[in-house]
């Protein structure tokens, strides 16, 4: 008889992970949920009431189960600075996940989220969580899957996350099914909501080009569009008009149905006609049974299945954790590259270089590699990964670092999938995605001694040749060179880390007029001006002020402010808005955001690529700040395009100097005092910030 594995379902929402496991054979054990509504149409489909807040409920009061489920909220971490994973995670919903998980230890966690998380933070809050789920004892992997690739017509990407104690998920083992198209799940007979013809444009047949996502837009309301910048003749593409006008064929896919509308907002054109989907078609798009149970009001409704889960996506996550690791004979714990380094992580921090079984020249070799790896990161990471390999291959020559080498292994795979990610995690110096993509080591050549690829400086090569070298030919001990890397790396790191002095512990109440000759001299220091990291002190100074004036002006009551993103990225590749983002705190949507320019003249290109970034969004106001300000000859352009984007969006754009607002808005405030201990504080944390900047900072009040 085949044994039937419990789960638990937390932050269960209306119980769309629910349908997907038992429709598998699981038994619910449990669930919790705090919404109301939720909470009425998870008793009326699953006859129980679920659990209320979990941050509220005992671990040892949860039944045991096999299999934890949870579609976590999306919330930023403690930035501690300490990398301490777990830790990390205080005062999040996660931290509840994290706790039962460790009471219950249940053999395989199911967690989802939306897209986002993997760039939440600069990508540190996957990162915490992945390492999180390391230190529990659990093999980590995750992967963007979309509902479309499922049998459904709703293009929809979440990252599901699954974390088992004995081997690693393999996501390719996924059975995907052909596309379907939205046409095969519309109802036909049913109280329709159609537009008039005159209150919607189609596009010209000779534009309607199917997308990639499924996704066939053929139309637009016939409400205000994005004009500026917009060359003549493509007003019909869609990145013109906000979403909620836009019109999809259903023919083809449709867009993710949001969970911030309250009234089904996308349009469907079907039949030679224009009309809103109907409740009934959002929940079967989503994957739910035709009997599923709906409650009022119908706008709670359209927010339940908005913010629920791809029923036939979750199942096929289900089949597979019961293929791949609750069935399987072999309960042998299966190692990853993640645990090598983790491993040699915490032997670093809890042991010296005397305590290895080295000579002074293994310790210059490894030494010279990490006093050079801010400067290069790819040896440092390639490194890291040849050792890793080693450890966990014994028999792999570590030195033929591609597949297509006869006898090689891909090491950028490993590196993209395990290194760069935990070096990350750590605070140690890592790549983007992988040291592979650096030029000079990525030739298909080994990394023997006639290596071709030129590594400078010189002797860096040369270090790096000799240490692989010395373990493929002298088979010399690859865990020892690592944990010697970690350690000198963990020594690099505390150099690299300056404490920075609170001038207000030498004189309280320090005038504006001060306060702000001490930005600008830390803004434009003649030493430091180019050090890489100088354009991110003014957004520092304001994100301080900000967090001075959420807490003190009317205006920002019922915000809150974001917090600061990455330096190292666009916008437009984050998903950020503006270097600095305030929210409204009940809708999560942005209310208003400012993005900083150092020494860059603000012009009407400027203006436009703003718009471009926000012109999706509800924001009220855009500031863009120039420590020079606003272009002489732009000047005309750039008001008349501020004038076009109010009368359009509604968003005020606000161009202005940098260093006049900073003044302006410390007058505004009652207490200067917080925003110095705001600034030294994040200055202290930001690990854009160089310790040229910080040293400078502290020479100013010496």
């Amino acid at each position: 008889m085949e044994r039937t594995f419990r789960f638990i379902d937390l932050f269960a929402g209306i119980g769309g992970m629910r349908l997907a496991f038992e429709r598998n054979g699981y038994e619910c054990v449990f669930s919790s949920e705090w919404d109301k509504h939720a909470r009425e149409m998870y008793e009326l489909n699953h006859n129980e009431v679920p659990a209320g807040d979990i941050t509220q409920i005992s671990a040892a009061d949860i039944p045991d189960h096999e299999v934890l489920l949870a579609g976590f909220p999306c919330q930023p971490f403690s930035i501690s600075g300490k990398k301490e994973g777990f830790a990390d995670t205080r005062g999040t919903l996660f931290f509840d996940v994290l706790r039962i998980a460790e009471e219950k230890k249940p053999e395989v966690l199911v967690l989802e989220n939306v897209k986002h998380l993997i760039h939440h933070d600069n990508g540190r809050t996957l990162q915490v969580i992945i390492r999180s789920l390391m230190q529990l004892g659990y093999k980590v992997s995750w992967k963007l899957l979309n509902g479309k690739d499922f049998g459904l017509p709703q293009n929809r990407e979440r990252i599901i996350i699954v974390a088992s104690k004995i081997i690693e998920f393999e996501f390719d083992l996924l059975s995907y099914k052909e596309p379907v198209i939205l046409e095969d799940f519309l109802e036909t007979d049913a109280e329709f909501e159609f537009l008039d013809p005159t209150e919607y444009t189609l596009i010209p047949e000779g534009y309607v080009k199917k997308q990639a996502s499924g996704l066939i837009f053929v139309g637009y309301r016939n409400k205000k569009i994005r004009v500026a910048g917009v060359r003549e003749g493509t007003e019909h593409l869609s990145r013109v008009h906000k979403q909620p006008n836009r019109i999809y064929s259903a023919k083809g896919t449709h867009p993710t149905l949001p969970s911030q509308e309250t009234s089904g907002r996308y349009f469907i054109y079907h039949n030679n006609r224009v009309r809103k989907l109907t409740l009934k078609e959002c929940y079967s798009i989503m994957g739910f049974p035709s009997d599923f149970k709906l409650t009022e009001p119908i706008g709670e409704c359209y927010k339940r299945v908005g913010n629920s889960v791809c029923v036939p996506m979750i199942e096929e996550i289900a089949r597979q954790v019961k293929l791949q690791i609750l069935s399987r004979e072999d309960k042998k714990v299966v190692k990853t590259h993640y645990d090598i380094l983790e491993e040699a992580y915490q032997f670093a921090q809890q042991n010296s270089l005397e305590d290895l079984n080295l000579n002074p020249e293994d310790i210059e070799l490894l030494t010279g590699i990490v006093e050079q790896s801010e400067k290069r990161k790819g040896v440092y990471s390639v490194l890291v990964t040849s050792l890793a390999h080693k450890i966990l291959n014994p028999h792999q020559d570590i030195r033929l670092h591609q597949s297509n080498m006869e006898g090689g292994y891909s090491g950028r795979t490993v590196d993209t999938k395990y290194v760069t990610p935990f070096l990350k995690s750590v605070g140690f110096p890592a790549m983007k995605e992988s040291g592979w993509l650096t030029r000079s080591l990525e030739q298909n050549s080994p990394y023997d001694k006639d290596f071709p690829g030129k590594i400078t400086p010189v002797i860096l090569k040369e270090f790096f040749l000799e240490i692989l070298d010395k373990v493929e030919t002298f088979s010399e001990d690859p865990l020892a060179y690592l944990q010697a890397l970690f350690i000198l790396s963990l020594q690099e790191q505390g150099t690299r880390e300056v404490t920075i002095i609170n001038p207000i512990e030498k004189e309280s109440n320090i005038p504006i007029r001060t306060i702000m000759s001490y930005l600008i001299e830390h803004f434009n220091t003649n030493n430091y001006s180019k050090v890489a990291g100088a354009s991110r002190l003014p957004v520092i100074a304001l994100y301080s002020v900000y967090q001075c004036m959420i807490d003190e002006l009317k205006r920002f009551n019922g915000k809150s402010l974001r917090p600061l993103g990455s330096h190292n990225s666009a916008d437009m590749r984050s998903g950020a808005v503006g270097d600095i983002e305030i929210e409204d705190t009940a809708t999560g949507e942005i209310y208003e955001a400012v993005e900083v320019k150092h020494g860059i003249f603000i012009d009407s290109i400027m203006i436009n690529d703003a718009f471009a970034k926000f012109s999706n969004t509800s924001i009220q106001r855009y500031y863009i700040l120039s420590s020079v300000g606003i272009e002489g000859s732009e000047k005309d352009a750039v008001s008349s395009l501020v004038d076009k984007i109010e009368d359009e969006h509604g968003c005020q754009v606000i161009p202005n100097g940098l260093i006049h607002t900073l003044n302006y808005y410390l007058r505004l405030i009652e207490d200067t005092d917080k925003f110095l201990e705001y600034y030294v504080e994040n200055l202290s944390k930001d690990e854009t910030i160089k310790k040229e900047h910080k040293n400078y900072w502290n020479k100013m009040f010496e």
